[in-house]
């Protein structure tokens, strides 16, 4: 049994709203797997239907994009394709091929699901900090609170940590930025125009600007000291289903 896809919507009409909640009725399937969100409750969506021709859905599309990598879209346009989204759906909407679309995200999800049974489960962790302690707290929070296995390892500079994701692929990695030498925004940049590890900035730095910076340095995650136990186990099972649906879709480090 898995978690219901949470789905949403930006920039629909009214009449489209309707026809989106009618197909619930219409094929029971979805209600057994969707989960319909208000537009004004948008954390942790996973599916958004978008009004690709309105600018301003377009634009909050990529915000929530930037914030949610794992977030899908059914563009709604009609002027064909829109680079922006997974699926463009031609207007008006057509109630079989929106019911269709909606079918293969679900097929998608029990294809995810079913990729535990087949790859290494355990999460391969690298933490980079220069402070022993704050390696140490890590190793032991998420050993306590992470019920998947896990294989940890540690770096206590960015350049021994560049050095590492070199020689090993991470599924997830925890980046402090402000370090000696290499900070972690420059950490950051350097990985990912390699990896596919899922980064979570782990700073003491608050500020707007900061996380701004992290954003701009390709991190997926931007997490203030100390970490809560609940934003922790959030972004570890966000790893984990990054890793999963790159694995499904034969996408590699």
């Amino acid at each position: 049994m898995h978690d219901d896809i949470k789905l949403s919507y930006l920039g629909l009409t009214d009449n489209e709203v309707r026809v989106l909640k009618s197909i619930f009725t219409l094929a029971p399937q979805l209600s057994e797997n969707f989960s319909l969100t208000s537009p004004a409750d948008l954390d942790d969506v996973d599916v958004f239907l978008v009004d690709a021709d309105d600018d301003q859905a377009i634009a909050r599309w990529k915000l929530i994009k930037q914030k949610n990598h794992l977030a899908m879209s059914l563009m709604l346009s009609s002027h064909g394709e829109s680079a922006e989204g997974d699926v463009t759906l031609q207007r008006p909407i057509r109630v079989q091929k929106l019911i269709a679309a909606l079918d293969d995200i679900i097929k998608e999800q029990t294809q995810t699901n079913y990729t535990d049974l087949i790859y290494e489960p355990e999460v391969r962790v690298l933490i980079v900090d220069d402070s022993y302690p704050v390696r140490k707290f890590m190793e032991h929070k998420l050993v306590e609170l992470v019920k998947e296995p896990l294989q940890m390892s540690f770096a206590a500079s960015g350049e021994e940590a560049i050095v590492k994701v070199n020689s090993k692929n991470y599924d997830i990695i925890f980046l402090d930025v402000m370090m000696e030498g290499v900070d972690g925004y420059k950490v950051c940049r350097a990985i990912k125009a390699s990896r596919k590890a899922y980064i979570v900035m782990l700073t003491s730095k608050k500020s707007p600007f900061d996380k701004v910076r992290g954003t701009m340095s390709g991190c997926d995650a931007y997490v203030t000291k100390p970490p809560s136990d609940e934003s922790l186990v959030k972004e570890v099972k966000k790893c984990i289903q990054n890793r999963d649906r790159n694995q499904a879709l034969g996408l590699t480090q």
